[in-house]
């Protein structure tokens, strides 16, 4: 970022702040993840009567969806459909081709010991582990598999679940999730490897480590950005939205380099994040949204389990503090995953109202 850069987020976070107070700034707009696959009608009254105007689904499959939709009319809810490169892509793998490994994102022996480590009993739940948030340990890793963004069949059976979603009357958009590396760098596996050393010599004056950053982002972008507009190609009115998540530790807001519609990026993680940073990367994810495209809008995400003894506990007043700080400093519309945390928690559920009933 330039010199000039912290200056103008301080001036857009002003007018934003002056903005609400002058009654000028957009509506509020509450998104959550997860919508329960056996109750969807009754889950989106619950979610309507939160303030849940938009609800992702974790599923692709084109019935449940189409029951999703149907509700979402009833509830004044718009939906969305999740794709991920991760378990259920690695399913349809299997199934299309039975004959042929799962390309999986490749890492290091040290990392692969990490994720060993974590995996063992309730170690992730004791360390500080971040999952996939922005590490605070050395060697930290993302205990799911990712399959590799670059592998050209991955990538058409990605498409091919973006037909169907596209094919879902009603439905609003396609979300991405999951869409990083496990190591939150790179993948190690033979073509990344090589590509990297072909850009390597097509760029010598760069160095070792910007060039790593620079190849493996932008790969990144790439897959993500040919997804969206595969999208908008299936069906002009699809909508695009995206969790920026695991983080990739380079440039963890990087997601304005995107041209998607809603660029969702953490400001707000699971864990107890200060609040002068919440506040910055609201800033970031408001006033940086349309740097590189007229097209997105910044979403703020803010990370809510109710789970004691797995994730840190935020009880209403912290919840609260979170949500005026990203609205204060600029996010109009916040995601938040989970959907059924915030709703089974009624203290917090009531904080939720407040801001977005």
């Amino acid at each position: 970022m330039n010199d000039t850069f912290p200056a103008i987020v301080a001036l857009s976070a002003a007018l934003t702040v002056s903005g609400l107070r002058a009654g000028q700034a957009p509506p509020l707009v509450l998104v959550g993840w997860g919508i329960d696959a056996k109750a969807p009608d009754a889950f989106l009254a619950r979610a309507e009567a939160t303030g849940f105007q938009v609800l992702i689904a974790w599923s692709t499959d084109r019935e449940f969806l189409g029951r999703a939709v149907e509700a979402g009319g009833r509830h004044n809810i718009r939906v969305f459909a999740c794709i991920s490169p991760m378990g259920g892509l690695a399913n349809l793998w299997t199934r299309r081709y039975p004959e042929r490994p799962v390309p999986w994102q490749v890492m290091t022996e040290a990392e692969n010991a990490a994720r060993s480590f974590l995996m063992a009993g309730r170690n992730k739940y004791i360390i500080p582990y971040q999952f996939g948030g922005e590490p605070t340990m050395a060697n930290e890793v993302l205990e799911t598999r990712i399959v590799c963004l670059r592998n050209p069949s991955a990538r058409e059976l990605l498409r091919l679940q973006i037909d169907g979603i596209a094919a879902v009357p009603g439905l609003e958009g396609l979300a991405f999730d999951g869409f990083g590396y496990q190591n939150y760098r790179r993948c190690h596996c033979e073509d990344c490897v090589a590509a990297f050393a072909a850009y390597r010599r097509e760029h010598p004056d760069m160095a070792d480590d910007a060039a790593e950053v620079t190849f493996f982002r932008d790969a990144l972008v790439e897959c993500i950005q040919d997804l969206a507009n595969y999208a908008r190609s299936r069906r002009e009115d699809l909508r695009t939205t995206i969790h920026i998540w695991p983080v990739f530790q380079p440039e963890p807001l990087y997601g304005n380099r995107l041209d998607v519609d809603f660029c969702g990026q953490t400001a707000a993680w699971y864990t107890l994040w200060p609040q002068d940073k919440i506040a910055r990367y609201s800033q970031v994810i408001a006033a940086e949204a349309r740097r590189y495209y007229p097209r997105p809008q910044g979403v703020g995400m803010i990370g809510y389990y109710d789970r004691p003894g797995e994730f840190p506990v935020k009880d209403a007043a912290r919840v609260d503090l979170e949500l005026r700080t990203m609205i204060e400093n600029g996010c109009r519309r916040i995601q938040v995953c989970g959907a059924r945390d915030v709703m089974d928690n009624e203290s917090v559920a009531a904080v939720f109202r407040k801001y977005f009933r």
